[in-house]
């Protein structure tokens, strides 16, 4: 910034000639100014205008006092200006006048001096500051165009210690304004009139200091004063380059309004609406010509986002209007404000409020803010608030009307941050506050506790989580910082605080999770909005759910039933220990509640009633698997004790005849196989119940002339029993004793059952004879003649031919009674002493047999006739079985046929010999051994091969 440089002035008289004048003769405007002055005798009539360095005082006359504020605000704004671009420190006494119409105005200087054109040229020079190198360009020598005299004015003269610098009582200059010039275009009217006053006019024929910088071409000045004058520019390196052009018809120290410097200056000869209402480039180059300090060449913007530009300009701040124009300065303490005279706080912003204007602040280097309110004319007023950082709440708030982010966080105004927006009410957090907003926008009340604004923090670590209207106000919900604790404010449409639906509770507490559905959002963030159901079970047409600590008995096809009670209360989630309900549906005009212990096999059923009230129980605790709470399974249609059947568990113990032995819970039914249910037995008027007999247990049973019998065993013992009982299942008495499985009395009761009670192979009394088993050739070489003994267990194949006969000693022929079983090849035969029975394979029928005395006391089975040929058949036996081979056997295939445990005894018809056996074996395509005759019958063994059977030669005989 340029400075004046301290130097003494050159007065010195180069003994040039006389001076053309003494005094300085005037030019016209400054004697029209002078002549319009008044009286200036009225109080507060002089206003000094100061920026630290150039005073300005400005006289106003009568007129000019009893004008329009407006006016001298005006007059006193350019003042402003010019002393916030000139640093010299003198001061200059301006008179002014308010009077005349036309929109006109005129200015001059009061008084000036000659002074030799070389003393002009050193203090030009000696007094320009560093580095201006604006008077470089003036000639050397005593004279310009042959002039040896300059005229200095007053205030040029006070430069350079012609006159006291800051005398005030000298006469500097004058000016006078129409009274009719518009209030916005009077500071560019004004600063054009001030600059005249200051020395800013033209003279003639010798020059002032103006005409040393106006050519009419280069190296040519013109020097003339008159009001038109020929075409001339203004130029600092001797007219070769045009800064500006000068006018020809109005003043010509003024600049052409079509010139170079633009239609807009303020030096213009004419002013416009569009005049520019501050300076420009080239009127400081021309106040700088004038030999004048300037602080700064242009002016800075601060800020513009607004209606006022904060402008600086030289050591000022001016509140301009944006669209055009210049504000007042700031000042504080009835002095313009400069740059550092606060310490580090400088003007960031500035905006109309009111009738003035608020201008914000901040500290350099600080987190530092304030904001000033200023009247219209820029002078301080007051502090809306004291110095704040910037995310204080309270000057965030100024930032809309400031229309910018002044503390940078990215927001203009309080920052807003929006809590929760679900519902209808967006809670939201701005500044120190909270607001309870319409979701559909604009502001709410702010909650208020105690009659104040809630503040952030205020409450400890409990912050709001959410809001919304309930009634005719809202309900706000909180949480405790790091910790499961809520709870529910009241407010009224104000926001103020007016009480607790509930108090401080855990996030499962029901009585929180019932407000949630009036903030429309999950407080606890359980996953539910309101208190989580959880359906125990909905099988049947009640759906049992724990909802919160409660449980209901709602209809599956929706809505809500009605909660459990007992003694008047609601049943709640642990109420009674370790009991939990399980299952339920509606029975009768009530329900039915199944409970189990948890971690014991121990369960229970409540009758309630149909409002939920515990009215009895139709069982006590029992375990799982007892029959009283399983029979209730069926009522709650579902498995309560998980054994994989609802109801009693049912277990077949055989369904051979028309009769199913059923294991039923704990109790024997005798069912139909047919399908539905029979009688339970009974025993001395009471169910028989499982365990009850001791090891005794039913085996079998079937219907037996009017009712049944029940066949039973002794666990782990050969100990067998049975019963007779009635159509009612009800035991009438024994038809035997407990006898062994081999007593055939017992044994000739299995007919009866349809089934091998005692597991000896035989459905009835097995057939018994006395010699062993063992063939021989007949006489004839063509019939076997087999002798049977008790031991023998087997099956006889291809029985039937001629010849063939069966010795079954201990069997009277005299008193025989024979049946045999088509469908299942047993003959059975009794003398009424003894009984016996054979399985022989084969196409044979009750004509196929001839009985007759042995001679022995015995039985002699032979074959009547000859049997044809039949289809193959499969025998699958177990244990040590003896399969014996009469010829012309057919086909037959033997299923468990175990090599070393079973015998096949064949005819020597069959086979000659062993080696005949063998030399017919072979495998087919399964793997099986087959032996094939020369009548090609076979024999298969499934499963089983030749290898095997060549391992196990002794199971085979040839009789």
């Amino acid at each position: 910034m340029p400075e004046q440089r301290s130097t003494t002035a050159d007065t010195s008289d180069e003994r040039v000639g006389p001076p053309p004048s003494t005094p300085v003769e005037l030019p016209d405007e400054a004697v029209e100014a002078q002549l319009a002055q008044g009286d200036f005798a009225g109080v507060g009539a002089v206003t000094a205008v100061t920026s630290g360095g150039l005073t300005i005082n400005l006289l106003f006359d009568t007129a000019a006092m009893n004008a329009p504020a407006s006016f001298r605000a005006g007059i006193q704004q350019a003042a402003a200006i010019l002393t916030s671009v000139i640093s010299d420190h003198i001061t200059v006494n301006l008179k002014i006048d308010y009077s005349g119409t036309g929109g006109g105005a005129a200015a001059g200087p009061d008084g000036g001096q000659w002074m030799t054109y070389s003393s002009v040229r050193s203090n030009l020079i000696n007094y320009a500051s560093p580095g201006d190198t604006t008077f470089n360009a003036l000639p050397a020598g005593s004279s310009i165009q042959g002039q040896s005299y300059v005229a200095v004015w007053n205030t040029q003269l006070k430069l350079w210690n012609g006159l006291g610098a800051n005398d005030t009582t000298t006469d500097d200059g004058s000016a006078t304004f129409a009274t009719d010039i518009n209030p916005n275009l009077l500071v560019g009217v004004a600063l054009h009139e001030l600059t005249h006053a200051f020395g800013r006019v033209p003279y003639g024929p010798q020059p002032d200091i103006f005409d040393l910088f106006r050519f009419s071409s280069p190296g040519v000045r013109l020097m003339s004063g008159g009001a038109t004058a020929s075409t001339a520019y203004f130029s600092l390196d001797g007219g070769t380059t045009k800064i500006g052009d000068y006018g020809q018809s109005s003043d010509p120290s003024d600049f052409l309004n079509s010139g170079v410097q633009g239609g807009n200056d303020p030096f213009n000869e004419f002013y416009t609406y569009s005049t520019l209402q501050t300076l420009t480039a080239a009127d400081l180059k021309q106040m700088d010509a004038l030999g004048f300090h300037l602080i700064s060449a242009t002016p800075v913007t601060i800020e513009a986002l607004g209606s006022i530009s904060l402008v600086q300009l030289g050591t000022s701040y001016f509140l301009n209007p944006v669209g055009g124009g210049t504000g007042p300065v700031i000042k504080f303490g009835g002095s313009t404000v400069q740059p550092g005279q606060l310490g580090g706080w400088v003007p960031i912003a500035a905006e109309t409020s009111g009738s003035g204007y608020e201008v914000a602040w901040k500290m350099t280097g600080a987190d530092l803010y304030t904001v000033w309110n200023v009247d219209s004319n820029g002078n301080y007023t007051g502090n809306p608030i004291g110095g704040l950082s910037g995310g204080a709440a309270a000057f965030e708030a100024f930032e809309t009307t400031f229309h910018q982010d002044l503390n940078g966080d990215g927001t203009i105004g309080v920052p807003t941050t929006v809590i929760e927006a679900i519902g209808s009410t967006s809670l939201v957090q701005a500044g120190n506050g909270y607001f309870l907003n319409p979701v559909g926008g604009g502001t709410g009340p702010q909650l208020r506790f105690g009659g104040a604004n809630l503040v952030i923090g205020q409450l400890g670590g409990w912050a709001p989580i959410g809001a919304d209207v309930v009634g005719s106000g809202y309900q706000v919900a909180w949480k405790m910082a790091g910790a499961d604790l809520y709870t529910v404010w009241n407010v009224d449409s104000s926001g103020n605080y007016t009480g607790n639906p509930i108090a401080a509770l855990s996030g499962s507490d029901s009585a929180l999770e019932a407000l949630e559905p009036n903030l429309h959002q999950d407080l606890n963030g359980d996953g539910t909005i309101g208190i989580p159901t959880t359906v125990i079970e909905a099988l049947g047409s009640t759906k049992l759910v724990q909802s919160g600590s409660s449980y209901y008995l709602n209809p599956v096809a929706g809505g809500t039933g009605p909660q459990i009670s007992f003694g008047g209360s609601v049943v709640t989630v642990g109420q009674l220990g370790g009991w939990a309900p399980i299952g339920a549906d509606v029975v009768g005009s009530g329900y039915q509640v199944a409970w189990k212990m948890a971690g014991a096999d121990l369960y229970t059923v409540w009758n309630v009633d149909s409002g939920g009230h515990y009215t009895g129980n139709p069982i006590g605790a029992l375990s799982g698997s007892n029959s009283a709470l399983e029979a209730l399974e069926p009522n709650l249609h579902q498995d309560l004790n998980g054994d994989g059947t609802i109801g009693i568990p049912t277990t077949v113990i055989e369904a051979l005849g028309s009769t199913k032995l059923v294991q039923s819970g704990s109790s024997y039914y005798l069912n139909p196989v047919a399908g539905g249910t029979g009688p339970q037995i009974s025993f001395g008027g009471s169910v028989v119940t499982v365990g009850q007999l001791g090891g005794w247990a039913p085996i079998g049973a079937d219907v037996v002339g009017s009712g049944y019998q029940v066949a039973w065993k002794m666990a782990g013992a050969d100990l067998y029993t049975v019963w007779n009982v009635d159509s009612s299942g009800n035991y009438t008495g024994n038809p035997i004793a407990a006898l062994s499985g081999s007593n055939s009395t017992f044994e000739a009761l299995e007919t009866n059952f349809h089934q091998d009670l005692n597991g000896d192979g035989t459905i009835g009394v097995p057939a018994h004879v006395t010699a062993g088993a063992q063939a021989m050739a007949s006489a004839g070489g063509s019939d076997v003649i087999l002798t049977l003994s008790g031991g023998f267990s087997g099956y006889l194949i291809g029985f039937g031919h001629t010849g063939d006969q069966i010795d079954l000693s201990g069997i009277d022929a005299n008193s025989l009674q024979t049946h045999f079983n088509a469908a299942n090849g047993l003959l059975s035969f009794s003398d009424g002493t003894s009984r016996a029975s054979l399985h022989l394979l084969g196409p044979l029928s009750q004509d196929s047999f001839h009985f007759a005395d042995d001679g022995q006391g015995g039985t002699m089975i032979s074959g009547a006739v000859a049997p044809a040929d039949g289809p193959a058949q499969s025998v699958s036996l177990a244990g040590h079985d003896s399969f014996v081979f009469a010829e012309h056997f057919g086909r037959v295939s033997i299923a468990d046929f175990t090599p070393g445990s079973d015998t096949i005894v064949v005819s020597h018809d069959v086979f000659a010999s062993q080696s005949a056996l063998l030399a017919s074996l072979h495998d087919d395509a399964a793997g099986n051994a087959v032996m094939t005759d020369a009548a090609q019958d076979t024999i298969t063994l499934q499963h089983v091969t030749t290898a095997d059977l060549l391992a196990h030669l002794s199971s085979f005989h040839i009789v």
